[in-house]
């Protein structure tokens, strides 16, 4: 399975706290989030924070949020890779 699309679902500031749980007290971040969808129609969400820096642009935030957030998508893409595949019980292997 092949990715589609990825695009960005979330960006905004958010007060988290240090596990990124929101937290009306805790540090201002960055939250980019991204929608995955594969070309088969399944869906995966993921949010990144990071820390805010004076003179960063939009692109450079994605792009680090993308880049936290790539092995999180790997592993998704890779826990499908059997979906849809039948299991012979005969030889005990997937066909």
């Amino acid at each position: 399975m092949a990715i589609e699309s990825i695009t960005i679902d979330k960006f905004e500031n958010e007060k988290v706290n240090k596990d990124n749980l929101p937290d009306d007290s805790g540090t201002l971040k960055k939250k980019v989030g991204f929608k995955v969808v594969d070309d088969n129609g399944g869906v995966f969400i993921v949010d990144r924070y990071l820390d805010i820096v004076d003179g960063k642009t939009d692109d450079e935030y994605s792009k680090d949020a993308y880049d936290l957030a790539k092995t999180a998508i790997d592993d998704w893409q890779n826990s499908l890779v059997n979906i849809g595949k039948k299991f012979n019980p005969e030889n005990g292997k997937i066909e």
